[in-house]
């Protein structure tokens, strides 16, 4: 058997490298581990997004999403400076395109300057034109901390340095099953292996709900997949960071939005629909374990009945290219179908109840020596850091350090 890990960390995305990275840094004399069910780190959620640095516009003040994001995105900006990984603020403005967002955009802003986002403002037509002239609306709140950054390359960086730090970082060992006695902790992963620890915390974003078995107690991941497209050269141009509808307050989601990435392309996006793999990034793809999981679970047809109009929206906008357009031409009137060529897919690990509630906020769970990070959809990635900071706190409660 292989030897004790003082804390094994499961997944292998930004979350759980920057848990992992966080507790090698606090504690660095524990024996640290982290797994990764697939060949290579962040396979999933942290390479498949637009790469939004988060503010903290949208959050319901003195929820974790709040607090981490706020913490998260000043420690993302100080770890980009400190390694010279390109980090942009560009900006974001939320944009009301009729009188009756007004209300909802006045919402938005005073939850956003509760959480103390900087330099916020509520920008009149002529206002707005000047940071983003090619959008029209009645209002705006304009985010110029908003920013972008590769998170990929974040994620990287972060892998580095934990194998530096003598961190044994494993990938291809997915976690088959945990098991609990009075004194540890034992994963079970490929070809009968056995993993002991003292602690462990699973940070398995699309996989949480399986990692977590009884701990998840009546939670279920259902995967919404996502669709970009990328914008030609000549209406992008136009485009100078981050634009965004007023949100829909009954869903978790921020509206198709155009972003100018780190790369310097503009992406527009994206939907969300059901997905029916957790792990294939092509259009319509089945995998029959996820897919029944999704389909037969109670709480996705309770959410379904609640939101069937918004279900035949996101399907317009995944199926055509000339609807995705006209959404967009709301705020960007010039947008039209010509300008967008079909870019990449996301999934967006979101957890559900069996009364089709979408678990909005960060949801961490205790189950004696393992800690499971149920959800952890955006912000996470912008908050990876604050969250692994707080993860690698609570653990040490469990295994103790010297923290430095």
């Amino acid at each position: 058997m292989a030897d004790v890990s003082d804390v094994v960390v499961v997944g292998g995305g930004i979350v759980g490298l920057a848990t992992a990275w966080q507790l090698s840094r606090r504690c660095p004399d524990l024996r640290l581990e982290l797994v990764e069910a697939e060949d290579v780190l962040g396979a999933h959620q942290t390479s498949h997004n637009s790469g939004v640095v988060h503010a903290g516009v949208y959050y319901a003040p003195g929820s974790l999403k709040a607090t981490l994001c706020q913490r998260g995105k000043k420690l993302l900006e100080e770890y980009c400076i400190q390694r010279e990984i390109p980090l942009t603020r560009n900006g974001k403005l939320v944009v009301a395109t009729r009188d009756g967002e007004l209300p909802a955009l006045s919402n938005l802003y005073d939850r956003a300057t509760a959480n103390g986002v900087p330099g916020l403002r509520r920008l009149a037509p002529e206002e707005m034109r000047r940071v983003e002239p090619m959008v029209r609306g009645v209002a705006a709140i304009h985010s110029p901390t908003t920013g972008v950054v590769d998170f990929q390359r974040v994620a990287q960086s972060l892998a580095r340095e934990l194998t530096d730090a003598g961190v044994t970082v494993r990938t291809a060992w997915p976690v088959g099953r945990i098991s609990q006695s009075r004194t540890g902790v034992e994963l079970s992963g490929p070809s009968g292996a056995i993993l002991p620890a003292r602690s462990v915390i699973a940070c398995a974003g699309l996989q949480a709900d399986r990692v977590a078995g009884r701990a998840r107690a009546g939670v279920r991941i259902v995967p919404f997949r996502g669709g970009w497209f990328v914008l030609d050269k000549g209406i992008a141009a136009g485009i100078n960071g981050s634009i965004y509808p007023v949100p829909d307050p009954r869903l978790p989601f921020l509206g198709v939005h155009m972003t100018r990435r780190i790369d310097d392309q503009v992406w527009a996006g994206p939907n969300a629909f059901l997905a029916l793999s957790r792990s294939n990034y092509k259009r319509w793809q089945i995998r029959p374990r996820d897919a029944c999981s999704a389909l037969f679970y109670p709480g996705l047809w309770a959410f379904g009945t609640k939101h069937l109009s918004a279900a035949w929206t996101e399907l317009k906008h995944d199926i055509s290219a000339t609807a995705y357009a006209k959404e967009l031409a709301r705020y960007v009137p010039e947008v039209r179908s010509e300008h967008l060529q079909r870019g990449p897919l996301g999934i967006r690990a979101q957890a559900m109840s069996r009364r089709g509630e979408l678990l909005d906020d960060f949801t961490v769970r205790r189950d004696a020596r393992v800690l499971h990070v149920l959800n952890a959809p955006s912000p996470a990635a912008t908050s990876a850091l604050a969250i692994g900071e707080q993860l690698a706190k609570e653990v040490e409660e469990v295994v103790g350090c010297n923290t430095v």
